[in-house]
């Protein structure tokens, strides 16, 4: 499946281990559940990947959805269960979850709504990691001096993902959530515009101030 926006905020990834005498039926029952699935709220596309010899033995499909809520509205839809009773031979399988780009930093509500662009949650990201980061790396130079580069890159990198998990993002999303998520409603050239504004400006701030520091 390919997702509008280059953004996918839920990943549904199905395997089916398929005969080859099967498969003719099979692609053809696939078929009838793309259908289906695009047709369902909040579908943002489909693809099916076929066995490769020595690396996968199954066919798998992989299917994004807009949100969480049109996720579940598809997996427990009447029309999903129809098409999985209608050929036992696909019964069995493997469905599995893939988290959103940057995991728990983004939570959703799972509302149906507009898919947060990704250039947000990158630029949101930046406003979060580049000062954690500078103030990290100059805490632990000040703590351990002599730490080879090895070693300070590892616990740096362990320290600021926790940091940024725990901490620092939370915090950035609650800052920016009417940016990232605006209301249903609201003006969103000017939201964007607004909420882009201020991420620059707390990036320009910080700059400054580690470049007074430095």
């Amino acid at each position: 499946m390919s997702v509008d926006r280059a953004t996918d905020l839920v990943t549904v990834v199905v395997a089916h281990h398929v005969p080859h005498d099967d498969e003719a039926a099979f692609l053809a029952w696939q078929h009838r559940m793309t259908d289906a699935e695009r047709r369902s709220p909040g579908h943002r596309g489909t693809e099916l990947h076929p066995p490769v010899a020595g690396v996968q033995d199954d066919w798998v499909a992989v299917t994004r959805f807009a949100s969480e809520h049109d996720l579940e509205t598809w997996l427990d839809s009447p029309v999903r269960a129809r098409l999985i009773g209608e050929s036992e031979r696909f019964h069995h399988f493997r469905l599995q979850r893939v988290p959103a780009s940057f995991g728990s930093w983004f939570p959703t509500t799972g509302a149906p709504g507009p898919v947060t662009p990704s250039w947000k949650t990158a630029l949101s990201v930046l406003v979060g990691l580049y000062p954690t980061v500078v103030l990290l790396t100059l805490g632990l130079s000040a703590l351990w001096p002599a730490a080879p580069l090895w070693a300070a890159l590892l616990v740096g990198n362990v320290t600021s993902v926790s940091v940024l998990t725990w901490i620092v993002m939370p915090l950035v999303t609650r800052a920016l959530g009417r940016w990232l998520e605006p209301a249903p409603g609201a003006p969103q050239p000017r939201t964007d515009v607004l909420g882009t504004l201020v991420s620059l400006g707390v990036l320009t701030v910080a700059a400054a101030v580690f470049a007074l520091l430095i």
